[in-house]
């Protein structure tokens, strides 16, 4: 399953001592490199959507394409301002896209964006600790006292390939993103890819699941030939300065005699580093047999919007835009360094052979100097495995037969069914397929086609040799919404084969969950039910239903899916009383039901000069702001946010004289 990011971070190596630094605003791979997080820009300039993808979505630019799934982010922002304790939890996000989803030509891999606990953060190396030693010895610490410079605050992570196939033509690319708390000087940081399920126990304040080689996994090579047989860890240190990107090397975790061998996939650098001067197993610096430019590095020059979620400091205030210098970002080319695990291991192009990341930042430039702050150990490259079920477990009768079904399916991936004693009717490809005899059926699942198996799943459908069929039931759902709640009903017929129901919401209409049962009341013949759900915290504007049927034989099923859509807000917009303004200045807000909202108002450069939250109320709402005479005549921009909705005017300050 885990193949790409080890292959793609390990060779990261030696890049300054072979090429120049590549330090332009640049899109690669449709994505745009620019030390900045919007969609449809490259640093200031607009660029075409469907060429310059990013991390989030600006509403100024439209209509995007952004890789960040950024569910909940108003809920989240709006609770930052009342709710201090709140801005010091982390929290994830995963990439809004399926796995391997081609968009604008260029094929998703996978993307993550984390952000780092705040206040008393547990995740921070005690002194002492360093990058050769085996992560057993690590120890954590709530106490340590965190230089700005190493103090991590987000963390973002994307690969894509150039194109839509995974093939050696299609560029693999790496793209990472950090925001520090410092915004001047050095600064130092590692990304490290752990082939085991490496995981920080915040209780005990230490590592396990660490690897079998002094801590770590080593990299094994054949003999004869130096070929990579078997890919280990991997970290990537990069060394920023107040100019931009100075240095960015890997390395991997190797026995020290494999030094001698001599690759075909790559270059020894030269550099060593284990627990000690005489440690059997280290990290070697290693730099690619090719002088091509194959990365880029670089930081924000100015003031830049800092995305949805905006910006947590170490100080636990919030900011709407990234100090110059705070965001880093680069690139790597893999197909360019030959690491591509296509022809790194000549095999599956959906191979992935990592498993987590742990990102750390350093004292100093050298690598062996004292470890820091840290965000993970975060798994990578985790796609839902096959989960299937039958919607008849039981068979009886010669003319009866039972569904099989992937509860979970990818759009992208593939899923085949073999049976070594059983019957499919019909096509034994999809994520659904029908059978009519009892045995055993097993499902395989390849992220891409062509890819290797990644996952299966065994369904066993029984025989039932002494029973009675039950009659079909038939299920009518209906249903509506009024603002924060859903109104169901549903008529079933031969109610009295039931023993109760289900029912299950899902956001996106393929994963669905319970959220209620009800039990069968027992009536003959057709029943009809109602219930209601409440949707207050849930995000977006559509919602899907669907009632899962459990009969007395222990058979399931289901109706079809409901899709509902909550009414539109009758707010649409608000009113600038009086415009232009001179001293004084008045918002009005008609809203239609209760809700919590903010104010923002910005000057012409763009930056916050006043900010209120705000408690509607349903009709006329009246928000006053005084002291305006001290404000410089111009143009302010005013945004009222008000859920997930973002409105916004223009207001004059004018003073005739």
């Amino acid at each position: 399953m885990k193949k790409l990011i080890i292959i793609i971070l390990a060779n990261f190596a030696g890049l300054s001592n072979i090429i120049a630094q590549i330090t332009t605003a640049q899109n690669k791979a449709n994505f745009g490199v620019d030390a900045e997080v919007r969609a449809s820009f490259l640093g200031a300039l607009p660029q075409p959507a469907a060429t310059s993808h990013d991390w989030f979505a600006n509403t100024l630019a439209g209509p995007p394409r952004f890789i960040i799934d950024t569910t909940g982010a108003a809920a989240i922002t709006t609770r930052y301002i009342s709710d201090l304790n709140f801005r010091k939890l982390p929290f994830f996000r995963v990439m809004k896209y399926d796995p391997f989803t081609i968009l604008d030509g260029r094929m998703l891999i996978d993307a993550v964006y984390i952000r780092d606990y705040h206040g008393s953060d547990s995740t921070v190396f005690a002194t002492s600790n360093k990058n050769g030693d085996n992560p057993q010895v690590w120890q954590g610490s709530s106490a340590q006292n965190i230089p700005d410079k190493n103090d991590l605050l987000d963390m973002y992570v994307h690969v894509r390939r150039a194109g839509s196939l995974p093939r050696l033509q299609d560029s693999l690319w790496f793209i990472g993103g950090i925001a520090l708390d410092a915004t001047a000087g050095n600064r130092y940081f590692d990304f490290e890819l752990y082939q085991t399920d490496i995981f920080y126990q915040r209780s005990t304040l230490s590592f396990t699941g660490y690897g079998p080689d002094a801590g770590h996994t080593s990299w094994q090579f054949d003999p004869s030939t130096g070929a990579v047989t078997k890919p280990g860890d991997v970290i990537f240190s990069a060394n920023f300065g107040g100019s931009g990107l100075q240095d960015l090397v890997a390395r991997i975790w190797v026995k020290k005699t494999d030094l001698l061998i001599n690759s075909p996939n790559f270059d020894w650098a030269g550099d060593f580093d284990g627990a000690s001067a005489g440690a059997t197993f280290g990290y070697a610096s290693i730099k690619p047999k090719t002088t091509q430019n194959f990365y880029q590095g670089l930081q924000n020059s100015a003031a830049t919007w800092s995305g949805p979620f905006q910006l947590l400091r170490a100080n636990n205030s919030v900011q709407t835009t990234f100090d110059a210098n705070q965001f880093l970002e680069f690139s790597v080319n893999m197909g360019t360094l030959g690491l591509d695990p296509i022809s790194l291991l000549g095999g599956d192009p959906c191979g992935l052979p990592f498993r987590r990341i742990l990102v750390k930042s350093r004292a100093s430039s050298a690598f062996t100097a004292e470890l820091k702050d840290f965000v993970g150990p975060f798994d990578f490259f985790d796609f839902q495995a096959a989960d299937a079920t039958a919607d008849f477990p039981t068979i009886c009768g010669d003319n009866m037969i039972s569904t099989l079904s992937v509860t979970n399916p990818l759009p992208t991936s593939t899923y085949s069914w073999v049976t070594p004693d059983g019957n499919i009717v019909g096509d034994t490809f999809g994520y659904q397929i029908t059978v009519d005899t009892p045995g055993t059926y097993i499902v395989r699942q390849q992220l891409l086609s062509g890819c290797n198996q990644y996952a299966s799943d065994t369904v066993v459908v029984a025989a039932s040799l002494s029973c009675g069929l039950l009659p079909h039931n038939r299920i009518d759902l209906k249903g509506s919404i009024n603002y924060q709640s859903a109104h169901l009903d549903f008529t079933v017929s031969a109610n009295e084969n039931v023993q109760y129901y289900s029912l299950e919401r899902s956001l996106d209409g393929k994963k669905f969950s319970t959220v209620k049962v009800l039990t069968s009341n027992g009536d003959m013949g057709l029943a009809t039910y109602l219930t209601d759900d409440d949707i207050s915290q849930v995000e977006g504007s559509e919602v899907y239903y669907r009632i899962k049927m459990t009969r007395s034989d222990g058979s399931i099923r289901y109706s079809e899916a409901l899709l509902l859509s909550r009414p539109m807000e009758k707010m649409d917009g608000f009113t600038i009383l009086p415009n232009p303004v001179s001293s004084k200045m008045q918002i009005l807000i008609i809203a239609d039901k209760k809700q919590a909202g903010v104010v923002k108002i910005f000057n012409a450069l763009g930056s916050l000069v006043e900010m209120k939250s705000i408690s509607l109320g349903s009709g006329n709402n009246i928000i006053g702001f005084e002291g305006l005479e001290k404000w410089s005549s111009g143009l302010y921009p005013v945004q009222v946010q008000v859920g997930e909705k973002l409105y916004t005017q223009k207001m004059i300050i004018s003073r005739n004289k």
